[in-house]
């Protein structure tokens, strides 16, 4: 009796061992998912910041595979009929960033600042590093070809090119958020701030006593392209501290150049004034040409920010959530050996082979 007893508990641990063993491997699977997603995920609960540390990856950008991954054309969202080559010379960087995720999220490929949008590993969208313009800007004359690989542009330097922009592409339209002086100043003062902190922290410029230990450029060099956050603010505004004073003149000098320079290829979209997000699709929509119907588009692509979920993702996580995934899915529909539905199974299994 004690014997049986004995086996009876050992069989029993047994069992509840393997009942266990389902929600143990679950658990793994959950744990290396959130250990993904808090090392490399960016939610966008607010404007990602220009300059954010979304680039901080210590290693410099291969031009080749930026191309590489922009070369895969995505499909336009439901209602879009047209890609039409499209640049916002605005300053405002809230309606920017805004601008910057609803042309993503109808399928544009998007460079906005330093930053480009391309589809996530694992769905979604991820945000990746493409300071080709704004390096070559920083550096003496813009380079512009990297504008060739992308539909909509905007953010600095994107504004700061205007006319360069506008003798190479003849057949591109233009976009302009105008804000109230008042307002701008507030919203750029602060990016302008992120940006000086960003370049401070991984940049090459300035004193090298000034540089902070984690600065990613190595001794010797003159240029890394996280300089290019406070550089495009300092050549913009011709400071690199905010100047309220300077600063909104220029803006108003900005916003009437480019009113006097594109003519019809321009639409102004009064921001001082509230609209709805319908609204402004829709006159993005009719200026553009994206619909037939840019009532029914404006329906259903309203002008606000989309929380992109930016990613930036390792291949080998990839492998590993499934790995995980499949040990766990087969342990928790494997039958059971202790069930007699499971042993006779198992019997058939070892009588086959």
């Amino acid at each position: 009796t004690l014997q049986a007893g004995h086996h009876n508990t050992g069989r029993s641990r047994g069992i509840m061992g393997l009942r266990r063993s389902p929600v143990i491997a679950l658990v793994l699977a959950f744990a290396a998912t959130a250990s993904a997603g808090r090392a490399h995920t960016k939610k966008l609960t607010e404007p990602m910041p220009f300059g954010s540390d979304i680039l901080d990856t210590g290693e410099e950008t291969d031009p080749s595979d930026i191309q590489a991954d922009i070369a895969l054309l995505p499909a336009l969202a439901e209602g879009v009929n047209a890609r039409v080559k499209t640049f916002s010379v605005g300053l405002d960087p809230m309606h920017e960033q805004t601008a910057a995720e609803w042309f993503e999220s109808l399928g544009y490929r998007t460079l906005t600042g330093d930053l480009k949008y391309v589809k996530g590993y694992w769905g979604g969208t991820r945000a990746e590093a493409d300071p080709r313009l704004g390096a070559s800007f920083c550096q003496g004359a813009a380079d512009l070809a990297p504008t060739q690989d992308y539909d909509f542009a905007n953010w600095l330097p994107v504004p700061n090119v205007l006319d360069e922009l506008a003798s190479t592409y003849p057949d591109a339209k233009f976009l302009l958020f105008e804000s109230e002086p008042g307002r701008w100043l507030d919203n750029v003062y602060i990016k302008a701030q992120e940006a000086a902190l960003r370049g401070a922290k991984c940049g090459c410029g300035g004193d090298v006593e000034d540089r902070v230990d984690t600065a990613k450029c190595r001794l010797g060099d003159a240029v890394h392209f996280c300089d290019v956050y406070p550089c495009v603010y300092e050549r913009t505004f011709t400071t690199s501290a905010v100047d309220p004073g300077a600063w909104v003149d220029t803006y108003v000098r900005h916003v009437k150049n480019v009113k006097q320079s594109l003519g019809s290829r321009l639409l102004v979209v009064d921001m001082e004034t509230p609209q709805s997000p319908i609204s402004v699709s829709q006159q993005i929509a009719a200026h553009l040409g994206l619909s037939s119907n840019p009532e029914a588009f404006a329906l259903a692509h309203p002008f606000e920010p989309h929380m992109l979920a930016h990613v930036s993702e390792h291949r080998w996580l990839v492998l590993w959530f499934a790995c995980v995934g499949a040990l766990g899915a087969a342990i928790l529909f494997a039958p059971s050996p202790f069930t007699d539905g499971g042993a006779r199974f198992y019997r058939d299994i070892a009588e086959r082979v």
